[in-house]
């Protein structure tokens, strides 16, 4: 699914800027485009994703904010989500500062300060759902979401508070967790849902998933409004990745099993499916590719979460791979040693014991294999896809067992290539495809032919050599591979390195 996914996204990017309304509006989506940032950046489309950031600092309004396509209407929510963009990008995009902070301040000079209610459109207008009312307000949780993480990101702490009191007020004033209310489609509703655990509302996002839970079939489905036989394919994605996050796997899976059966040949899923399907049924939403991307991004995480307690904590010293990687990286006094994909920091732990003035960062995808990470290593919660620190930021880069779980190698690798410093040295452990079968894996992990990742490495203008190595007091048998490559110290990539990765892919 993942794969036809980003095809649809690449057709359908336009030259002018930004991601197009659907398969039949060849036309930009100022609010789709800046919630397509975070996603974009999470598969490793970085260039994309930085492409869609700056179109967006071209059409924003002199006060700051954004509307719909083809109008002169300012919308919070579609605000919000540039926000949302803006905010996923700033760590390694730092130009984006200044637009991302008249944004949030339109926001919150157009909104409530007593409250931190956000403007909605008038009755009739672009919220209308016939005679189903309006589009509920508590969509505007999902817009005050990015706000509350600009705050955090600006050191604007007014961002915060605002966005606070409007969750709060939200949460007292208007149904965010009873889903058979007549304006709430799935996809509305699931915005709610989503921002409630975005907002660390857990408990009222666990009640609203409990409800919607009572209406999905055994084959995943959920109807796209409560009272209804059809189903909005976009909502299906968007309950399946907030019940990832609410460690509720079995009703994620089951959602994602259905959906995954829905996609159309050329990677996109039409709006609803059904009988009396009336939201987008001929056309393929942009959102909906969007949703049906994280939702599959949230399936590892969710797995990881739901199994840390199977992994250990430490490692002997004298395993075959610690050896290996201490032999690779010598002395890191004084240096910024990366962890990528580090699990409970076993490795960290490790290299911070040999180096105690290294500065040692772990990188994982899971929060509950980071909360075992030892004191004095910094965490950070990303995937490899989608590492939030600047070009170079590390003199070594250590990967174990981790880029099987990437899903999209190449990418990953570019990934951790961009963040190794020049001079500096990456090493990866991972197992050999040609040992397949000898362990079991979930349905998503690759193994590694020695020759593949070689010739991707350096591809990216990395020396490369390659070494059996073992593990777990065995001697090497051709499990493991162990690549250790150096980065010339001669400052970025050149143009013929960066048109071999794109081939690569």
């Amino acid at each position: 699914m993942l794969e036809g996914a980003i095809r649809w996204i690449r057709r359908h990017a336009l030259a002018s800027g930004g991601i197009a309304v659907s398969s039949k509006q060849r036309v930009t989506y100022p609010e789709v485009t800046g919630y397509y940032v975070p996603t974009l950046l999470a598969i490793g489309e970085r260039d994309l994703a930085r492409a869609f950031a700056d179109w967006l600092v071209t059409v924003q309004r002199d006060d700051g904010s954004f509307g719909g396509p083809g109008t002169d209407e300012r919308f919070a929510f579609d605000t919000g989500q540039v926000v949302r963009g803006w905010v996923a990008m700033l760590p390694t995009h730092p130009g984006l500062d200044a637009p991302l902070r008249r944004a949030c301040d339109w926001l919150v000079a157009t909104g409530d300060a007593a409250t931190g209610r956000l403007a909605t459109p008038a009755p009739g207008g672009a919220w209308s759902l016939g005679a189903r009312g309006e589009v509920s307000e508590a969509i505007h949780l999902y817009a005050l979401a990015p706000l509350a993480a600009a705050g955090d990101l600006l050191g604007e702490a007014r961002y915060r508070r605002f966005a606070e009191r409007g969750r709060d007020w939200h949460l007292r004033h208007v149904a965010c967790t009873r889903f058979d209310a007549p304006n709430h489609l799935t996809h509305f509703y699931a915005y709610v849902q989503e921002a409630l655990v975005e907002l660390g509302c857990h408990d009222e996002a666990r009640r609203g998933m409990a409800d919607v839970a009572r209406w999905q079939q055994e084959n995943g489905a959920v109807p796209a409004y409560s009272d209804v036989p059809w189903v909005c394919a976009t909502g299906i994605a968007q309950l399946a990745q907030v019940w990832f996050r609410l460690a509720e796997p079995t009703r994620a899976e089951r959602a994602l099993a259905f959906l995954a059966a829905l996609q159309n040949p050329g990677g996109g899923f039409f709006g609803s499916y059904g009988v009396g399907a009336a939201y987008f049924p001929d056309q393929e939403p942009s959102w909906g590719v969007k949703y049906a991307i994280e939702a599959e991004q949230r399936r590892i995480a969710s797995h990881f979460d739901a199994t840390a307690a199977d992994y250990r904590s430490d490692i002997p010293e004298d395993d075959g791979r610690v050896r290996a990687v201490l032999a690779a990286f010598g002395d890191l006094d004084a240096r910024r040693v990366l962890d990528a994909g580090a699990g409970k920091g076993r490795y960290a732990a490790l290299l911070k014991r040999a180096h105690p003035r290294a500065e040692v960062t772990a990188l994982d995808v899971s929060a509950e294999m980071l909360r075992h990470v030892p004191p004095g290593i910094a965490t950070v919660q990303h995937s490899l896809l989608d590492m939030p620190f600047p070009d170079g930021r590390f003199d070594a880069v250590l990967c174990v067992e981790a880029l099987e779980h990437a899903v999209r190698i190449p990418e990953a690798l570019r990934e951790l290539v961009r963040v190794l410093a020049p001079g500096g040295t990456l090493v990866v452990i991972d197992k050999n495809e040609a040992k397949l079968g000898a362990l079991a894996m979930p349905s998503w992990e690759r193994w590694f032919d020695a020759g593949e990742l070689t010739a991707l490495l350096r591809s990216l203008g990395l020396d490369v050599e390659t070494a059996h190595v073992g593990y777990d007091g065995r001697e090497a048998d051709g499990l493991f591979l162990c690549w250790t490559a150096r980065k010339p110290r001669a400052a970025g990539l050149s143009a013929s390195h960066d048109a071999a990765a794109g081939a690569a892919r």
